[in-house]
């Protein structure tokens, strides 16, 4: 059984809710994905997952939507 973690993108432009729904979206259907929260007040977004998440991926797809995460 995998383990659930929990990790923290940072995400310097998101300016409003509709940045926020993209992004969540777009992550939500990801592999290994089982909760997906952006947050655009504190420019995160926090990502659940299992062992088969892909954090560099995820993170290329939120830049892929024109967004700046690190």
């Amino acid at each position: 059984m995998a383990t659930a973690k929990v990790h923290q993108i940072q995400v310097s432009d998101m300016m409003c809710n509709g940045c926020e729904d993209t992004i969540q979206h777009e992550l939500r259907h990801a592999d290994g994905v089982t909760r997906v929260s952006a947050n655009h007040i504190e420019g995160t977004v926090e990502i659940e997952g299992d062992d088969t998440l892909d954090l560099p991926k995820l993170t290329d797809t939120i830049n892929d939507l024109g967004f700046t995460a690190t």
